[in-house]
């Protein structure tokens, strides 16, 4: 069975000599055709930015312009003959004809195929993640820090890892900047330096914390803890003491800590266990803590 008449004309690529340096293509054309490239060379230019650089090379067997004809989706890049070169066009008029003479099975294997291409295009652009802000401070955390890196390199590498449209990566960074997670230097030829690594990082755990809908553990702590944690940074990491020795040594400071709340402190990780049953200072997560209150307006977002 066939999809049309079989006695129907069917019209034939248009086969072409070009000469080198001839425009095969331009996407202010508006067409939507597949170019087969026969003999010779081509290759996809880009001019933006007034710099000419080629994006890619086609060898003779090689075409372009399916998504173009089937998905009616534009290609961007001129097409330019980088040597004497012979080409087959197929048109719209071209492929309407050689459609109409396929039996339903072959017309439905192209769809098929045509749906699964855009849909691979589709996850190619897509970004790869939805909180971008969170993603910039994740990245930039494992930068090293007091480094000028030049903010367009920065850009187009992350947004080549990411997907993430330039424009929003731009507005990102204004966002660490402002929050003073982040360092802009200079206006035309401007670069960023990441202020604390440690802050970074905290933003995103707040971030991953905000997400899932939970309370984060720095913002809610009582006075009580507060002094604790106070009182703990200004102690030698190398001093040890059993639970009960740790208890009377803060309640001699006139805070208040029971049992019940010496677990609480120890899930917090301000403790860190030592041979023979006693607890010193845990520095990194002390510090962690320290830095997550006194950033507060900054990681909230309030300035």
């Amino acid at each position: 069975m066939i999809t049309g008449d079989s006695q129907q004309q069917v019209i034939p690529p248009t086969r072409s000599h070009v000469k080198a340096g001839f425009v095969v293509y331009s996407p202010d054309s508006g067409k939507r055709n597949i170019i087969i490239l026969e003999e010779g060379e081509l290759a996809a230019v880009d001019r933006s930015n007034g710099i000419r650089s080629t994006v890619f090379k086609m060898q003779p067997g090689d075409l372009i312009g399916v998504a173009a004809l089937l998905e009616h989706e534009s290609f961007k890049y001129p097409i330019e003959a980088t040597r004497d070169s012979t080409i087959s066009i197929v048109t719209e008029e071209c492929m309407e004809s050689e459609l109409k003479t396929l039996p339903v099975w072959m017309l439905a294997v192209i769809k098929n195929l045509s749906s699964k291409t855009r849909k691979l295009k589709e996850a190619l652009f897509k970004t790869r993640c939805e909180n971008t802000l969170k993603s910039l401070a994740e990245y930039c955390s494992h930068l090293e820090a007091k480094k000028d890196y030049p903010l367009d390199e920065f850009i187009q590498e992350f947004h080549w890892l990411t997907k993430i449209s330039k424009a929003t990566i731009q507005e990102d960074i204004k966002t660490l900047v402002r929050r003073k997670f982040l360092i802009q230097k200079g206006e035309k030829s401007s670069s960023i330096r990441i202020a604390s690594p440690i802050l970074l990082q905290i933003f995103v755990d707040y971030q991953i914390a905000t997400e899932k809908g939970e309370t984060w553990a720095p913002f809610m702590l009582t006075l009580d803890q507060k002094r604790v944690l106070v009182k703990l940074s200004s102690i030698d990491q190398s001093q040890k003491m059993d639970a009960p020795a740790w208890i009377a040594f803060f309640t001699e400071q006139k805070i208040n800590i029971n049992v019940a709340e010496w677990i609480r402190l120890q899930k917090f990780g301000w403790f860190q266990p030592d041979s023979g049953n006693t607890f010193s200072p845990c520095t990194d997560n002390i510090k962690y803590y320290l830095a997550a209150l006194h950033f507060e307006t900054n990681i909230r977002g309030v300035l």
